[in-house]
């Protein structure tokens, strides 16, 4: 499951049903290892274009601000390294 090249599309969706309060904590690290909701997910993804098209995108832009955040926290290493305050 955790090798299948959609995991990472079903950790995105899981993530943001977490943060719109559809499920708990709790619910997101069972999820996160239950082989069956995975391929519930798996088999809407390869079927339904819209859901499809809809987690590409919540995927590309989570990918993107990781991308962002990974670079401001470079910079506050540089800055904390060489003393820049801003």
């Amino acid at each position: 499951m955790k090798t299948d090249t959609i995991y990472p599309y079903y950790l995105s969706y899981l993530e943001e049903r977490l943060r719109d309060g559809k499920i708990s904590k709790g619910s997101f690290a069972l999820l996160k290892m239950s082989d069956s909701p995975f391929c519930d997910f798996k088999f809407r993804f390869e079927n339904d274009e819209p859901f499809t098209k809809k987690m590409l995108e919540l995927h590309k832009s989570e990918v993107r601000d990781q991308k962002i955040d990974d670079i401001f926290d470079d910079l506050d290493w540089w800055d904390s390294r060489y003393g820049y305050t801003r």
